[in-house]
């Protein structure tokens, strides 16, 4: 009789379900992962959920899982049984993972874990790599003057990962008052509610110090903005904030789409707008030899040498069967959770 396993699916309507199932033999180039805990990647969990609902359409739900090889399959060469590994994947007890194809794209979806750190702050190597490609992307100087929409998951490890490159001032800007709290841990030297004062203005302010080189800009502004949230609209205030020949990171993935100033903030600002994904970065180039894998691996290695604090980002552990009251929590807004892990190590309710 084959292993039963657990794993979530959302039921198209209004609840998260834990749905039994046979866990499958790994084929050629798979590996069987038992899984230990997998981690909420809030905005793309969030995103899925909205789209599904009303649909009567079943869904798994899941980013992130971190476990224990249990079996691998043909011409697995590089992963043995009782590897600990992490991979992309389903929330559930049991996660097949190896090499596939998206489009004309290669991934790999497990990655081995080589350091002496915890499952959950592993699990913070994937969330780790979107943040570390957009400052990468950023190409950050020291004393260079930043400004974060968005302090979530993400959000809070740019902020991290822009005080590690030296920046300065580093401004943090949310509207949950708890969460910008948790940006002063995370290297914050400023932060800004944008829900009680004009995040535009007070960016300005803050990095007023010297005179605009361009008569259309009102002077001020950060020489680097990164766009960390899942609402379009954000991108606005995000190019408004910049200073005069300003970068602007879009870090977020956020659905939809927006308006925004040709003429004058884009054009007569000269912006450089820079995109952040993460597509094609199976294996190194000339051009670019910073891979999804060593992204992944630099933030493991930061977060074993303490260089990188992932714990007090950790709101929840929680047993598989409390998740339509996690998932409602993570519907209604940002308050009173962070990152949010499953454990499937616990026993069935």
């Amino acid at each position: 009789m084959s292993e039963i396993g657990r794993r979530l699916v959302f039921n198209g309507r209004d609840r998260v379900e834990v749905e039994r199932f046979d866990v499958p033999s790994p084929g050629p180039g798979q590996v069987l992962v038992r899984v230990h805990r997998s981690q909420v990647s809030a905005g793309s969990e969030k995103n899925g959920i909205l789209s599904a609902k009303s649909s009567d359409v079943r869904r798994p739900l899941g980013y992130t899982t971190i476990g224990r090889v249990l079996e691998v399959g043909a011409g697995v060469d590089d992963s043995r049984p009782g590897d600990r590994v992490l991979a992309m994947g389903n929330h559930g007890s049991h996660w097949l993972a190896g090499r596939f194809t998206v489009g004309e794209q290669d991934w790999d979806s497990i990655h081995p874990i080589g350091y002496e750190i915890t499952d959950e702050q592993a699990a913070f190597a994937i969330l780790g790599e979107v943040a570390l490609q957009g400052v990468r992307r950023a190409q950050l100087q020291i004393d260079e003057s930043v400004a974060i929409y968005g302090q979530g998951v993400v959000g809070q490890l740019t902020t991290q990962l822009c005080r590690v490159s030296g920046a300065y001032p580093i401004i943090a800007i949310d509207l949950d008052d708890a969460r910008l709290e948790l940006a002063k841990k995370s290297g914050a030297t400023h932060t800004i509610n944008a829900s009680k004062v004009d995040p535009v203005e007070a960016v300005r302010d803050l990095t007023s110090g010297g005179p605009s080189l361009n008569d259309s800009h009102p002077g001020g502004g950060a020489q680097c903005v990164f766009h960390v949230s899942r609402d379009p609209a954000v991108l606005v205030p995000v190019m408004k904030s910049a200073a005069d020949r300003g970068k602007v990171i879009l870090t977020g993935s956020p659905p939809g789409a927006v308006e925004i100033g040709l003429q004058v903030e884009l054009l007569r600002w000269e912006l450089d707008i820079r995109g952040v994904y993460g597509s094609g970065l199976d294996r190194p180039h000339p051009y670019w030899p910073y891979t999804r894998e060593r992204n992944r691996r630099a933030i493991m290695r930061m977060i074993a040498s303490g260089d990188l604090q992932v714990d007090y980002l950790i709101s929840h552990v929680a047993k598989p069967e409390q998740a339509t009251e996690l998932y409602q929590k993570v519907l209604a807004g940002t308050e009173g959770w962070m990152s949010i892990f499953f454990d499937w190590e616990s026993e069935p309710v």
